[in-house]
């Protein structure tokens, strides 16, 4: 099993390769939402790298949203273009929930947060829970639902699932935030986290280097999805946006306006 797996919802792209027993290699752009001229190359450059031809790969897995509206695209139609090509089968992975794989540890709640613009965040958060026979770090499991939001309401959310799941006897954890959302939002989600740490709330932030989308990420989750037999079928492949694209809004407001 040789699964590609893409990454295109973020400013930079990357691309990975992931087999059946978990190992992983990674090709990352440098350059910023150029993603239309670098995806191809970047592709072959992996396969080179894993001495592969585009004919060894057996799956691909696409970060399907939300994010770039048109990073999604150009990532969803690779990956699509890709799949009937080779003809074999395709996997829409969940960007926010890929953000648990960043680091998979029990102690951690991911939270993804990513600038949705118009006041709101793309958001949610995944906890982990422990496999039962212990053979690997288990799984994660959707705490806040991905959705758009304003920030003051995801916070809100946030606070009620871990008191939730603190009184479920599920272990405390710290709550790691992620995602281009920092950008803008880090200082007020600070504020927050000053006042939830007298709740017994901790609170960190991914450092620079690990808190936006990683194609290693959207391999780890494929993967496990792949071998539980999640694949999509072709026609079925739809991105997740979370929000009508700003264009699309304001021509139907336009057009409700001249009804």
């Amino acid at each position: 099993m040789k699964l590609l797996a893409i990454e295109t919802t973020g400013a930079r792209a990357s691309v990975a390769l992931i087999d059946e027993a978990g190992l992983c290699k990674v090709q990352s752009s440098d350059e910023t939402m150029n993603h239309l001229q670098h995806l191809i190359p970047m592709i072959q450059q992996l396969l080179t790298k894993c001495e592969l031809s585009i004919n060894d790969v057996t799956g691909i897995l696409v970060s399907e949203g939300p994010g770039s509206f048109t990073g999604i695209r150009i990532g969803m139609a690779t990956a699509k273009g890709l799949a009937q090509a080779l003809n074999v089968p395709i996997l829409g992975v969940p960007t926010l929930r890929a953000f648990a794989y960043h680091m998979e540890q029990e102690e951690v709640i991911a939270c993804p947060v990513f600038d949705a613009r118009r006041n709101q965040v793309y958001a949610g958060a995944y906890g982990w829970e422990r496999s039962q026979d212990g053979s690997d770090c288990g799984q994660a499991v959707q705490l806040v639902k991905d959705g758009a939001y304003e920030l003051t309401d995801f916070l809100q959310k946030l606070e009620t699932a871990v008191s939730t799941r603190e009184k479920s006897a599920q272990a405390e954890a710290k709550l790691l935030f992620f995602g281009d959302g920092l950008d803008r939002y880090e200082d007020a989600i600070r504020g927050w986290a000053q006042e939830a740490a007298d709740r017994g709330i901790e609170v960190e932030f991914a450092p620079k280097q690990r808190r936006y989308q990683e194609a290693l990420s959207v391999a780890k989750l494929g993967r496990r999805l792949f071998l539980e037999g999640k694949q999509t079928p072709l026609g079925q492949m739809e991105p997740v946006y979370l929000r009508q694209a700003e264009a699309q809004r304001k021509l139907e407001e336009k057009m409700g306006k001249t009804v």
